[in-house]
């Protein structure tokens, strides 16, 4: 009964998560740690984000930035996550990579690829937009080529210095 009622006064109080952008065989691109918010009980977030299946807002970052869950991977309960330091992280007993991923790539829909960075003196690995595909794409010749601007009739006209 007790618990029904402070669920009932806390519904907007944010649940404690890790936020990761994207998961990899050894590896977990983490945002950092973030609030599930929403305007369901707090036990039914809770039960969600256990699930994997939690959808609503979630409040990351230093500004507090409010994203939608969607964008990213994973949404681990807070205590489920156990940082081991800056490079490894531990979850169900399997140990991963951690790969930080820096906030202007919070938004972007496409894979990433981490990069070791030295800072401080101290190795971290940082997560980027993998733009190997969109290169790819810009450099293979393709089948359409632009025609040359002679072939619609149009020309440049001679300059006149005079």
């Amino acid at each position: 009964m007790l618990e029904w009622l402070q669920d009932r006064l806390s519904r907007q109080q944010g649940i404690a998560i890790w936020v990761v952008k994207q998961v990899d065989d050894t590896t977990l691109h983490l945002c950092g740690k973030g609030m599930a918010e929403g305007t369901e009980r707090v036990s039914r977030r809770r039960r969600a984000l256990g699930r994997g299946t939690f959808v609503g807002p979630v409040r990351i970052g230093e500004h507090h930035e409010v994203l939608h869950s969607n964008l990213f991977a994973w949404l681990p309960l807070r205590d489920e996550l156990r940082l081991i330091d800056d490079r490894e992280a531990e979850y169900a007993g399997r140990r991963y990579h951690v790969s930080w991923v820096p906030e202007r790539c919070w938004r972007f829909q496409g894979p990433l690829i981490s990069h070791p960075q030295r800072n401080d003196g101290k190795l971290r690995f940082v997560s980027h937009e993998d733009v190997a595909a969109i290169r790819e794409k810009t450099t293979a010749p393709s089948a359409s080529t632009t025609p040359s601007r002679n072939a619609d009739g149009w020309s440049l006209a001679a300059r006149d210095d005079d």
